[in-house]
């Protein structure tokens, strides 16, 4: 209310001149083009308005993990139908759990298809953003790979796609640095060094360890594979499908060309495709402790490893955990217990106590030589790495994720406004496909900016209570599940019995329900100053677009518009009817 002593405000000063249904300008960067990036350039696009989206890039080329990650062997952990988006199949895998290559191809195919590249800088390497509390805009500093040179980018929304799984490290190995053979990281994957007929050490067997040693075998002269933890090797092919269970069985996983000119009947391929993602989703009562699905999973595995290692009890004592399948991020490995049982292949369980020029010695005190060392020994999963990102007040991201990650809805964390993260604390669904979830967090980021479009908001961010409220929801939800058990895990960030930091509270349609109707009230709001006397100043002129054009506006008649059109009970009943009703009682 204006007091009587002020000069009345003209009603100009306290309403946005403008049509209701046309949004305030938007820009928007987003960091990294794999999966989420490619995500981003196709959907902000086509569902946001007077928008401007950059999406910057370190590498030279999209595909994000797929591109950086060429090792032999590297594939998808999930059947192939259930790893692509939504909108856009592919029905001609070569192969049942698809190749990186294949998927790398498919992340080209769509930037290509949907003209991404308009939007990339590649070779640019974000090193901090930093939120500017006057203006209500992220300052993002960008730095150029070739040159060192860097250069300062502003955006109203920050959006982060760079993932987890990308920061790697050499193992800390007493006499690593001593070794005079060749050296190589599954994560940087040198394509130069001639394997053919050396004497190879893996090191690791982690899900990239385990795809790793079924493509060496067959090329190396001895393979010594390093493996003092354990791990469950999922049994493959046992859900509704009869395709899947005898791919299984025969263990080739190829498809036949009868197989993939069946797929391109598109009605065909999608039943094929409903038939393994229902497999992939209905499996989430196995993870919960005690449960009969997770009782039977518990048996079938351990059926599967003994009848894959019969003749090798040696591996199977030293391989089959004490705790249930599930606690560590569980691997089909198609190949790789057949390979751990032929000749030349050692399976050696016992610690590594040094590194030499030649050789390497375990603590039993025996010394093996070797030509080559491959180390598939995983990423840096502590949520420490990558931009440095200041929020409210000064606050560091990860200072604040400092000893716990924690982030409401695993994509927007506490006192960092208009902030999203793909693949965040607790942002990988506990079953189904993580592809799918981050096409789900991108429809939650895209109502997000259409909210600080539509309503005229400088900035969102989530209340400490909702914040607070999410993670003591996902404590006590996986205390009832496997993945608390007494196991090393990266679901846990490398820890035996830390909190869990990967995986979403629910499977991933489960997030798909949760994420489509977002909570607006557990979030704080900074509005724009027309708002502070007329919160719904938004409301505009009264006017439509098409009004001020002079177009049509009766869009609403569209059938594309009629949603939920009903459906009638009596449908022989004519409407248009010109019989006035009978008035007689």
């Amino acid at each position: 209310m204006i007091a009587r002593d002020e000069a009345p405000r003209t009603w100009q000063s306290m309403i946005f001149n403008h049509e209701i249904d046309e949004p305030r300008p938007m820009k928007v960067i987003c960091v990294g083009c794999g999966i989420s990036g490619i995500l981003t350039g196709i959907r902000l696009p086509q569902q946001i308005e007077n928008l401007e989206l950059t999406i910057y890039e370190k590498n030279p080329e999209v595909g994000g993990t797929w591109y950086e990650n060429n090792y032999p062997g590297v594939r998808c952990d999930i059947p192939s139908p259930g790893y692509q988006l939504t909108f856009e199949s592919n029905s001609q895998w070569s192969e049942f759990y698809a190749s990186g290559g294949e998927i790398q191809q498919y992340m080209l195919n769509l930037a290509k298809k949907y003209d991404i590249y308009r939007l990339c800088k590649f070779e640019r390497a974000v090193k901090s953003a930093k939120w500017l509390e006057r203006v209500c805009k992220w300052e993002v500093t960008v730095e150029n790979v070739r040159n060192g040179q860097t250069e300062v980018d502003h955006c109203d929304v920050l959006m982060m796609g760079m993932g987890l799984l990308n920061k790697w490290n050499w193992p800390k190995i007493p006499g690593f640095e001593d070794f005079q053979g060749q050296k190589i990281h599954t994560a940087k994957w040198d394509s130069s060094i001639e394997l053919k007929d050396k004497e190879v050490a893996l090191i690791g067997a982690g899900s990239t360890g385990i795809q790793v040693l079924p493509a060496l075998q067959p090329i190396v002269k001895r393979l010594d594979h390093y493996m003092k933890g354990k791990n469950w090797i999922s049994p493959v092919g046992i859900g509704g499908d009869e395709l899947a269970r005898r791919k299984a069985t025969s263990g080739n996983f190829k498809h036949s060309q009868e197989e993939l000119d069946r797929f391109k009947n598109p009605q065909e391929y999608l039943k094929f495709r409903h038939k393994i993602e229902n497999d992939i989703m209905q499996a989430p009562l196995a993870a919960f402790y005690g449960t009969e699905e997770q009782k039977q999973f518990h048996v079938m595995s351990k059926k599967f490893m003994e009848d894959k290692l019969v003749g090798r009890p040696d591996i199977l004592n030293a391989l089959m955990p004490d705790w249930s399948p599930g606690c560590r991020r569980l691997t089909p490995g198609p190949g790789y217990l057949e390979a751990c049982c032929q000749p030349n292949v050692d399976y050696i369980s016992a610690p590594i106590k040094r590194i030499y020029a030649d050789c390497i010695e375990t603590e039993g005190g025996e010394k093996r030589k070797v030509d080559v060392i491959i180390c598939a020994t995983g990423f840096d999963v502590s949520h420490q790495s990558g931009p440095k990102i200041t929020g409210l007040g000064g606050r560091d991201l990860h200072d604040l994720w400092n000893p716990t990650p924690e982030a409401y809805m695993s994509m927007c964390p506490a006192s960092m406004p208009n902030f999203f993260i793909y693949f965040g604390p607790n942002g990988g669904p506990l079953t189904g496909s993580t592809i799918l979830m981050l096409e789900w967090v991108c429809d939650y980021a895209i109502a997000s900016i259409q909210k600080l479009q539509r309503e005229f908001i400088k900035s969102m961010v989530v209340k400490p209570s909702a914040n607070k409220a999410f993670s003591t929801h996902v404590d006590k939800f996986f205390a009832k599940t496997v993945f608390t058990q007494p196991c090393r895990s990266w679901f846990k960030r490398g820890t035996q019995d830390g909190r869990i930091v990967a995986n979403w509270p629910g499977s991933g349609v489960h997030s798909r329900k949760a994420l489509m109707n977002p909570r607006w009230e557990d979030f704080e709001y900074e509005m724009m100053s027309e708002t502070e006397e007329n919160p719904l100043s938004w409301l505009g002129n009264g006017m439509t677009v098409g009004q001020r054009e002079r177009t049509s506006v009766t869009e609403y008649l569209d059938q594309k518009q009629t949603i939920n059109k009903p459906v009638p009970l009596n449908p022989d009943v004519a409407v248009e009817s010109r019989q006035p009703p009978s008035r007689e009682t």
